[in-house]
């Protein structure tokens, strides 16, 4: 029998609006799932009568207008200008931080910020060379960094990172500075050609068709240790100065991108290596005035220098004490939750086994281990159909957070992950990107407040877009849908916390008007839409209230 988590109310707005309630009672989940398929394709094969009625409304009040406020009046008399106004106005205030009201300080820092901004993308306009909101990231990241805006936005708590994974979520350059000096690390290559890095000779696992080479000695050994250092980070980071050519398809990007995983994961998974990786991730998120992270990860065993390997349960243990430990030291972060994601091409009955773990670490740390995903390129994985009914065996006490419609492909089974994951009561979406072409999902997805993690750098880095002018989530931000600013990944793409996103978030999807209103909304957004419970969002709203004040005071008096 399906749980009370398959049960929902979904609207759908055709006309004015209509709505459709799924009956638990009545309905099996596949039933359901047909329902809202084929209202959909309803509300299309409706389009062409609704768009001609819309057409003859609008013509109508045109008229209307027309003989109302032009009709024997000079030009200069007309209240044209003033009518437009307020249909700017009036849509101003439908999309994200139409409805915020800003104190007199943040008027003015936010005064400040548009100075800013204007200037960029007026720069950017006459000359496009410099219109970093409109260049791939790896060409635009100079330009980014050399930003007023970029600046403003590193200083600006930014409050919850909600979209993180855990394997690429130190940036490279740290790691070729300090993990790749560790003593012992070794390097070989695979029967795939891939680079291989790990403290442990184990060929069987690493399935090694080249000997181990220790990479200090390599280092040591080579005519430029800086040059060595490059070609090291090219292993684990995506950048390019030519990405359109280096990866022509999506298929390109995504195959470095996820042998890069088969790169790092021993190498990462050795437990002194290990340790300083989290404290890192953690840093880099504070400095980046991050106060919480809701962390996507698998586990794997670590090892030790003498051999020991730790089962999966040492793993969270870890991660607990140094969590600690950072937390001591930073008091004002408030921690972290772990989020459990598993390849979407596994086997159904490894994913069954893995669920089982999942359910074991959630009943050891039900605050902590709160919830599952299925990670992977979407286009290529199993549909969320496929696991059903494990799905109907996981607790309502663990929560979905489903990457779902990460794809550029309509009417595939890879955007109607967007359907299964909105049946299945996700609590947020991962990318979401497809999400646009499904207006019965979208509107759903407000109506019942489902934040969409929109990771800008990510989508453009592989594949889906290349100018984030024309992200969905410029969209999303125009209906005020809920969306949280994320990273994803962004230690493989030479990124670090949230700033660069943003970037992008308020310098490409957003409107060019929009400023302080829209970045607060995103801010508060982050904790809004988080896992926290009341306690620990009280204590989250007061810290990021504390942090903003002094953002605010900072700003005004570097402006003085």
């Amino acid at each position: 029998m399906f749980r009370g988590r398959f049960a929902f109310t979904i609207l759908i707005f055709f006309t004015f609006s209509l709505a459709v309630k799924a009956s638990k009672a009545n309905m099996d989940y596949l039933a359901r799932r047909s329902e809202l398929l084929k209202m959909e394709d309803g509300l299309r094969l409706g389009a062409e009568s609704f768009s001609k009625m819309i057409a003859i409304f609008s013509i109508i009040c045109l008229n209307l207008f027309t003989a109302t406020t032009t009709a024997n009046l000079p030009v200069e008399n007309s209240k044209y200008f003033q009518v437009r106004e307020e249909l700017i106005q009036t849509e101003d205030h439908l999309s994200t931080g139409g409805e915020v009201q800003l104190n007199s300080k943040e008027i003015e820092v936010d005064r400040i910020f548009m100075k800013y901004k204007i200037e960029e993308l007026k720069e950017g306009s006459h000359h496009p060379s410099k219109n970093a909101a409109g260049m791939h990231f790896f060409k635009a990241k100079p330009l980014i960094e050399r930003s007023k805006v970029f600046r403003f936005l590193q200083q600006m708590p930014k409050g919850a990172l909600l979209h993180l994974h855990n394997t690429a979520g130190v940036s490279s350059e740290w790691i070729v500075r300090n993990l790749s000096q560790l003593t012992g690390l070794l390097r070989c290559i695979d029967q795939r050609g891939i680079n291989i890095l790990t403290f442990r000779e184990n060929p069987e696992r690493h399935k090694c068709t080249t000997q181990y080479v220790a990479v200090n000695e390599e280092r040591q050994k080579s005519r430029s240790q800086a040059d060595y250092n490059r070609s090291f980070e090219n292993l684990i980071n995506l950048y390019t100065k030519r990405p359109e050519l280096e990866y022509p398809t999506i298929n390109h990007v995504w195959d470095r991108f996820q042998n890069m995983f088969s790169t790092v994961k021993d190498f990462i998974h050795y437990l002194p290596a290990y340790r300083v990786y989290l404290w890192r991730l953690l840093k880099e998120s504070y400095d980046d005035k991050i106060i919480y992270v809701e962390l996507r990860f698998t586990t794997f065993e670590l090892y030790d220098r003498l051999g020991q390997v730790y089962a999966d349960e040492h793993f969270l243990t870890v991660i607990l004490e140094v969590v600690g430990s950072f937390r001591s030291q930073y008091p004002d972060f408030l921690g972290v939750k772990l989020i459990y994601a598993i390849n979407r091409r596994l086997e159904t009955n490894e994913v069954r086994n893995r669920v089982e773990i999942l359910k074991k670490f959630h009943l050891a740390y039900p605050n902590i281990m709160i919830g599952f995903d299925l990670v992977g390129q979407e286009d290529k994985g199993k549909p969320l159909t496929d696991f059903i009914e494990i799905f109907k065996e996981v607790p309502d006490t663990i929560k979905f957070f489903f990457h779902a419609g990460e794809t550029n492909w309509y009417g595939t089974s890879t955007d109607l992950n967007l359907f299964d994951a909105i049946l299945l009561n996700t609590t947020r979406i991962g990318h979401g990107y497809a999400l646009m072409k499904h207006p019965i999902l979208w509107k759903a997805v407000k109506e019942r407040n489902i934040a969409i993690e929109v990771c800008p750098i990510s989508n453009q880095v592989l594949h889906l877009v290349w100018d984030l002018r024309n992200h969905p989530g410029a969209f999303y931000l125009s209906q005020n849908i809920p969306v949280v600013i994320s990273s994803d990944d962004p230690g493989f793409w030479g990124a670090k916390g949230l700033s660069y996103d943003y970037y992008y978030a308020i310098m490409s999807l957003a409107s060019n008007q929009s400023g302080l209103r829209t970045l607060k909304q995103l801010v508060w957004n982050s904790i809004s839409y988080s896992t926290l419970n009341k306690t620990e969002r009280a204590l989250a709203n007061a810290t990021l209230k504390r942090q903003w004040d002094l953002f605010l005071d900072g700003i005004l008096n570097e402006n003085q």
